[in-house]
């Protein structure tokens, strides 16, 4: 079956904007980004980091989400008309090596990991990977209206949160310290070093004991429908289709302005219940802004030269997530250049920029070469179960 370029290019693209919304979390940490005002940012900072926050956080990471399910199903779908036995089989062990290929990132290069995440979802959704696009269909819009319903019902259901600022500041202070000038043993297990406040309240919240681990279940949760879209998206052969439908682009093109301010408000409501819900629902409806503007702009310029850089980002995607890890460590963390915490939000953004440009360069060199990335590779051979996979040109 033939490969869908405007999928990987925009996967490609995609990283971009994963890359920009991590590089507050290397840069602020997890949790630390939350209480950016701790880390006393000069204006021009602070509206970098406001930028990152409102046009890339959150709206980035569902766009990689509908990806991953328009992917699953893809092959799925080949593997299918190969008359392949055993597809299911073949998935299974596709997620299981995300799983531990995203434990292993977690535990070894950074907390930010969502392979994790992402392998158990699949787990969950292959059993029914053989249902008619019309389950899919109906589940999608079930699954999305419940989102939607849980988040506006946080407006009214959020407790108040019982963080202080002493917390917040003590907190901030150890992890500039720990990832500012511990070693790399004390930064992976900096849970063991400080209390995270944020945490702290999630437990008193929903239970001792329970809340960090209903947090890593519902967002597992979350992930569902995401991937259920993607599956849609192959089964309707959206991504063939012309951008210039209204209801299907066009629309949520349009709603980007909007989705963009009213995500914002953030950084202008008092109300957080509010303010956080809106946040929520519209960073997901801008991602689906952003898959139909990409759309758009690849079915008119799609000679352009940077739509073959970014395809073959996308078709090395998993590799150049986990290298993205290990620059952002190396850049931000006290065993590389040791810049945690600094007031240097516009220089390291402008350079993660680059390394990203640069990226594109690499990936587009090593595919005059090679067909699959080197952790593509090994994707292959334990979803295939074959070590000898087709070289650059055979077919």
């Amino acid at each position: 079956m033939k490969r869908i370029e405007v999928a990987d290019g925009l996967r490609g693209f995609c990283l971009l904007g994963i890359f920009m919304a991590n590089l507050l979390i290397f840069q602020f940490g997890l949790s630390g980004h939350s209480f950016i005002e701790y880390f006393h940012l000069d204006t021009a900072n602070q509206s970098v980091f406001n930028l990152i926050l409102i046009v890339f956080e959150g709206s980035f990471m569902p766009i990689f989400a509908i990806l991953f399910g328009f992917s699953m199903d893809k092959l799925y779908q080949s593997m299918k008309w190969r008359q392949m036995k055993r597809p299911k089989l073949k998935l299974l062990r596709r997620a299981f090596f995300l799983i531990v290929l995203g434990l292993l990132h977690g535990l070894f290069i950074w907390e930010g990991d969502i392979l994790t995440t992402y392998g158990l979802a699949m787990l969950m959704i292959i059993p029914f990977i053989s249902l008619n696009k019309k389950y899919f269909k109906w589940f999608t819009i079930i699954g999305f209206s419940i989102i939607v319903l849980i988040f506006s019902l946080s407006i009214f259901g959020q407790a108040e949160s019982s963080i202080s600022a002493q917390d917040k500041i003590n907190y901030i202070h150890d992890i500039k310290e720990i990832f500012g000038n511990g070693s790399y043993a004390d930064i992976r297990n900096v849970e063991n070093l400080t209390e995270n406040p944020k945490f702290e309240d999630l437990e008193q919240q929903l239970g001792n004991g329970k809340g960090v681990g209903l947090f890593f279940i519902g967002a597992i949760l979350l992930q569902i429908p995401i991937f259920t879209l993607g599956i849609c998206l192959s089964r309707y052969k959206w991504f063939e289709k012309t951008a210039k439908s209204f209801w299907s682009s066009k629309l949520f093109i349009y709603l980007i302005p909007i989705s963009l301010v009213l995500k914002s408000s953030i950084l202008w409501l008092d109300n957080e219940g509010v303010s956080g819900s809106l946040n929520n629902i519209f960073g997901i409806l801008l991602a689906f802004g952003y898959i139909c503007l990409f759309k758009y702009l690849y079915q008119k310029y799609t000679t352009f030269k940077i739509f073959r850089g970014l395809e073959n980002m996308g078709k090395m995607s998993l590799t150049m997530y986990i290298m993205q890890s290990i620059i952002g460590t190396l850049v931000l963390y006290s065993y590389g250049l040791g810049l945690f915490g600094k007031n240097i939000l516009i220089y390291t953004s402008l350079g993660f920029i680059g390394i990203y440009v640069i990226q594109i360069f690499l990936a587009s060199w090593y595919q005059k070469y090679f067909r699959y990335g080197p952790l593509e590779y090994i994707l292959r051979m334990f979803t295939y179960w074959k070590v000898k996979v087709k070289a650059k040109g055979q077919s």
